[in-house]
């Protein structure tokens, strides 16, 4: 009976104040007090967490939806929910009758305990709608009043219509016709997070590559990050992330239960150093515990029970360099794309990858939440391989490939998995699986074509400059709505150099024009179809497969959940037992 009483006692107590502190999941026995440190393995290791331009890469989500948070956020089921917006409310202006936007902001600091503010909010996206910076994410914020007239140099990004009423408050203007709560839902998107800007301005080259020189606003900041490939990164709870700064008597780990991750990017992912061992279902690198892996390949992925496996919102695609001699001519483009088997390649990388049949995935809406855009587009893409039609296609047009040089394919090399032993041992990445499987479908052409992995800094440059003929890339989506996602490929409406090089397309351009001004849901998804329909017949940009992502879970690891945007999310991750595995993270942390 005493048990019984003090069982009930404690939980009445933890009951009184899961309000006010929170119940902590801190251990007693912990001797520093501070909860959970976790081991990861994430994939290939992301170089730059600028979130306006971090999406050419699958892997810069992961780390960027743990260290910065929006205005909204979209839970696994795609609802809209709060993050840093407390409340929103749409107001008429008594003297003009447009409908205004009134945003009020939670109290919460910056990982360097600043206060954030609404004007943090307002500068993200200013920096985004400035004519000098490229940023694909800048049409999500064309419904702003002047927005779109900003980015092209017509008026200052300081006459656009949003602006800070109070710390905590600021009101956005809309453009005639605007979809008010199509907006809200862009605001998930973390391109449009709030930024620092004294951060940004004061280390413009350092401040997204740099532990040292970031401010984050999310649940972790970043507390050990460079260029090296290979070096570790460690996130810690940001000790500011809603905490109360006046009260000392909150839990810790009220908002954020583990204290530390060490996301590994040092080792390869493949069976000669990994294991699972059946006592306690925990992963084992070297002897230190790694309770969470994704970026499995198929050949890793046998070695466990249990893989989770999400989509996501990517297309990984061959880009094609419009103003290199081989790909200015479509007829070659065509024939390159129609002889890939997107089912056999599908199959290859496995885990429920799906071949490419269009541009955008199944997470994008087509008129509004709960609608598929590409069911409602169909199939644009033979998913089979066709090499004699392609021989055919380029003979018809008097193409012959013995009068090209080689041509190379550019790819981001994953610095441990596409080593000579891994590649020799089948755990090579996918990129670079179906970009030698593409070079010897490719050959059946009669074209030479050469592999070039890159490490991530020899690649950002190569892409920036047009260094390429065909280069390997993640399409991530911007947002929920087509729209967004398709304007990127027009010049006129990607806010940013179109992503494919040397592409500009009048009749692209006009469907774009048009998609923006039709305000009927229905009309305007007719024109996006057709927009997408042309891209993908130009063949400047060639999807292939759409991306899942394959994970493991320790049994001992709860409460890790999953957001539309398919990324895992720790900020609740609760590991069991815990204060036995602190000692070999710390070491392994120290070592480093």
């Amino acid at each position: 009976m005493k048990k019984v009483l003090a069982f009930l006692l404690a939980l009445t107590m933890c009951v009184s104040v899961l309000f006010a502190t929170g119940c902590s999941k801190i251990e007693e026995d912990d001797p520093a007090q501070k909860g959970a440190e976790l081991e990861m393995y994430l994939g290939k290791k992301v170089m730059n967490l600028d979130p306006a331009v971090a999406y050419t890469d699958e892997n810069a989500v992961k780390i960027l939806s743990l260290i910065f948070e929006g205005l909204t956020r979209l839970d696994e089921n795609g609802k809209l929910k709060k993050a840093l917006a407390k409340d929103w409310e749409i107001i008429e202006d008594p003297v003009t009758g447009e409908e205004k936007l009134e945003v009020t902001i939670n109290d919460t600091h910056w990982s360097d305990g600043s206060v954030v503010q609404a004007n943090d909010v307002i500068y993200a996206w200013r920096r985004i709608l400035d004519p000098d910076f490229d940023s694909t994410a800048a049409s999500m914020l064309y419904c702003i009043k002047g927005a779109k007239a900003a980015k092209e140099g017509e008026i200052s990004i300081y006459d656009i219509g949003m602006y800070a009423t109070t710390t905590t408050k600021f009101i956005v203007e809309f453009e005639e016709g605007a979809d008010i709560d199509e907006f809200l839902y862009n605001t998930s998107s973390p391109a449009l997070v709030p930024l620092r800007e004294n951060k940004v301005v004061s280390y413009p080259t350092t401040w997204s590559r740099s532990a040292t020189d970031l401010s984050c606003n999310g649940p972790f900041r970043v507390k050990k990050f460079s260029e090296d490939p290979t070096e570790i990164m460690i996130l810690e709870r940001s000790k500011y992330y809603y905490l109360n700064q006046e009260v000392s008597t909150e839990a810790l780990d009220k908002f954020v239960t583990p204290y530390r991750i060490t996301v590994r990017y040092d080792l390869p992912i493949d069976k000669e150093i990994v294991s699972t061992t059946d006592e306690t279902d925990v992963l084992d690198l070297f002897g230190n515990p790694i309770f969470y892996v994704s970026g499995l390949t198929l050949a890793t992925a046998e070695m466990y029970k249990d893989v989770q496996i999400e989509k996501e919102a990517s297309t990984f695609c061959f880009y094609f360099n419009l103003e290199s001699d081989a790909f200015e001519e479509q007829v070659i483009r065509k024939a390159f794309s129609m002889a890939l088997d997107r089912d056999y390649i599908a199959y290859m990388v496995g885990l429920e990858t799906e071949p490419a049949t269009g541009l955008l995935n199944d997470k994008v809406y087509d008129t509004k939440k709960g609608t598929s855009f590409r069911d409602a587009s169909g199939d644009l893409i033979d998913i089979y391989e066709n090499v004699e039609a392609a021989r055919q296609l380029l003979k018809d047009n008097d193409i012959y490939p013995e009068d090209y040089d080689d041509l190379y394919l550019v790819i981001r090399k994953d610095e441990k998995n596409d080593s000579y032993q891994s590649a020799q041992l089948g755990y090579m990445s996918n990129e670079y699986a179906i970009a030698n499987y593409a070079k010897d479908v490719w050959k059946q052409l009669g074209f030479n074509v050469v592999v070039s992995a890159l490490d991530n800094a020899a690649y950002e440059a190569a892409y920036a400059n047009g260094d390429y003929e065909i280069i390997g890339m993640d399409f991530q989506a911007i947002s929920t709505y087509p729209i967004y996602n398709l304007a990127s490929f027009s010049s006129t409406y990607s806010g940013a150099a179109v992503p494919v090089k040397g592409y500009d397309n009048d009749d692209y351009n006009a469907l774009i024009e048009s998609a923006f001004a039709e305000t009927d849901a229905e009309k305007r998804a007719e024109i996006l179809y057709e927009a997408e329909a042309l891209l993908i017949e130009d063949a400047a940009v060639v999807p292939v497969i759409f991306n899942t992502n394959a994970y493991v879970v320790s049994s001992k690891l709860s409460g890790v959940d999953t957001n539309y945007w398919g990324v895992q999310m720790f900020t609740k991750a609760n590991l069991k037992d815990y204060v036995q595995y602190l000692e070999s993270v710390r070491n392994a942390a120290e070592e480093e």
